[in-house]
């Protein structure tokens, strides 16, 4: 089953949780979320006309779509995200950390 925007958010925050500066650039998310998923044939097919797979595309739109910004989970940083003291308390809520 190919890897979903929204089943990101918890792997995400926790990756930002567990930075000692609570940030996690987006290219460092795109290798966690590879280490992190068995990827199938979708998420790992080339995008037309792009040098990259579906799944680093998937991962960047949690930043362009402003998912975890929206939620008010994290705050966007140059080349990344920083986790909110809201996002580290859902996480704690929810029983993720």
């Amino acid at each position: 089953m190919a890897l979903s925007e929204n089943q990101l958010i918890v792997p995400a925050l926790i990756a930002m949780h567990q930075s000692p500066s609570h940030e996690i650039q987006t290219s460092d998310l795109i290798e966690r979320i590879a280490d992190q998923f068995t990827l199938d044939d979708k998420d790992l097919s080339p995008l037309v006309n792009r040098n990259d797979e579906k799944y680093t595309q998937i991962v960047r739109n949690l930043k362009s779509h402003k998912t975890l910004k929206d939620f008010g989970y994290a705050v966007e940083i140059k080349g990344g995200f920083q986790i909110t003291k809201e996002g580290i308390d859902w996480l704690n809520i929810n029983g993720f950390i």
